[in-house]
């Protein structure tokens, strides 16, 4: 099996397959994380977003012509959200060395917030019901996550002294924290530790097919550091190249139908006294409706993300505009005797979210709310895209899970036992000198 694209997904894919028991590669065109995995919040969460707006779809007028159909929808959105808290949970529990908690408030500081967040009339009564919904959230996860809780008027000031003085109440949950970067290479370094063949800076500039049954057997690589090409012959083809998988496609096929669109993100870094170095915060109801984060980061404070729609490009530069936006959503919560001026930013960067449809599907086949797998029959490539770092190794798992299927591969692939995937609960390496050694140093 040979995956192309090193990023938490493709790496994740090789770590699955080779823990199985297959012959495994994996390559990247430049180094590990260093496109979109690297480019993220910074943060393991299960999605407390998806199933308000789930919610608020549910709740519209409209759905009353077609109530089967919402309830299905939200059912969906439902059933990706459990996913991505067990995602969350093995990630923090494997893996105390690279991952933590981080405590995110949501400060309140109107009864009746209008317009809505997320566009619906029952969030404007979101400051009376969050208690209720952060509860309903921590339940999502057993309850091994810390518990959601609210803070009094008075803690919040001496906790947030930044912030302006009209503050109702906080209410503070959860999530997961990661250096991206670290945990992705992580990622890859384990799979080469279990066995799999591992390449960076080795680009795929050709595939390669059989003559005869016209399905890819392998493709043609560049080394980037020596300018060497050379090919690899492979069974199984996996392009795991998130929201630049239209792009290794070209190379299987130049007509080839588009599959993912791009979305982009901007993130900015302020100095640290923008927040407390041991909690973030969250505007759920900024002027365009997105969830905006403020979070503690290296000893600065992490704030994002935006969303724009468009071509992805590799280390595209972030927006002024969008950096811009963003100073000007982190102001309206601080007090006036605080200043925010574009020269606090300290750093500025663009990610790429993946949007993705899959083009070889029936047209009746219903559309994925989460990630994208799909193999093209001709060819036999698969391609494997969106979904989120949080789900990353339950992608991984999917993908191989079909490949093995498409290509009849039993618990015994040609003499060689191939077992089930055995990810969820495994560890990423340095796990184990942190406990030969009695410490665990978190990524904070």
């Amino acid at each position: 099996m040979l995956v192309v694209g090193g990023g938490a997904t493709g790496a994740g894919t090789a770590l699955d397959a080779t823990t199985r028991g297959l012959s495994t590669a994996l390559v990247e065109r430049g180094d590990f994380s260093s496109e979109t995995s690297s480019r993220s919040t910074k943060l393991i969460w299960a999605g407390i977003r998806y199933i308000a707006t789930a919610t608020s779809q549910l709740l519209r007028i409209k759905n009353f012509s077609n109530p089967v159909g919402a309830v299905k929808d939200f059912w969906g959105e439902f059933k990706m959200v459990l996913g991505a808290h067990r995602e969350r949970r093995a990630l923090l529990e494997n893996n105390p060395h690279l991952t933590n908690w981080v405590p995110i408030a949501v400060p309140m500081n109107t009864w009746v917030t209008w317009p809505p967040p997320f566009g619906h009339p029952i969030f404007a009564i979101a400051p009376l019901v969050l208690p209720a919904v952060m509860k309903f959230y921590d339940s999502m996860s057993g309850f091994t996550c810390p518990p959601s809780h609210v803070m009094s008027q008075a803690r919040a000031k001496r906790k947030f002294s930044q912030l302006d003085e009209d503050l109702k109440y906080v209410q503070v949950f959860y999530e997961g924290q990661h250096n991206d970067a670290r945990t992705n290479l992580a990622i890859a370094l384990s799979a080469a530790e279990k066995g799999a063949a591992v390449a960076n800076h080795t680009e795929m500039v050709n595939v390669l097919f059989d003559d005869t049954t016209g399905k890819a057997n392998g493709i043609e690589v560049l080394d980037r550091l020596t300018n060497d090409t050379y090919t690899i012959s492979a069974k199984s083809i996996i392009f795991a190249g998130g929201p630049f998988t239209d792009s290794m496609r070209k190379l299987e096929n130049p007509a080839m139908k588009p599959a993912v669109n791009g979305a982009a993100g901007t993130h900015i870094v302020l100095p640290g006294y923008y927040s407390p170095k041991d909690i973030g915060m969250l505007d759920i109801n900024t002027s365009d409706g997105r969830f905006l984060f403020f979070l503690p980061w290296q000893g600065s404070v992490l704030v994002g993300t935006t969303d724009r729609k468009g071509d992805p490009v590799s280390s595209p530069g972030p927006p002024e505009d969008e950096i811009q936006w963003i100073l000007n959503e982190v102001e309206k919560y601080l007090d006036s005797s605080v200043r925010v001026r574009r020269a606090d930013v300290l750093s500025a960067w663009q990610g790429w979210r993946p949007l993705a449809s899959d083009p070889h599907a029936a047209p009746d086949a219903p559309v994925s709310r989460d990630h994208i797998i799909s193999i093209n029959q001709d060819t036999g490539i698969t391609f494997v895209t969106g979904g989120k770092w949080t789900t990353y190794r339950e992608m991984a798992e999917d993908v191989v899970d079909k490949v093995m299927a498409y290509k009849q591969i039993s618990t015994t692939h040609q003499g060689t036992p191939v077992g089930p995937c055995v990810t969820l609960n495994l560890p990423l390496v340095g796990f184990d000198q942190c406990q030969s050694t009695g410490t665990i140093v978190q990524q904070q």
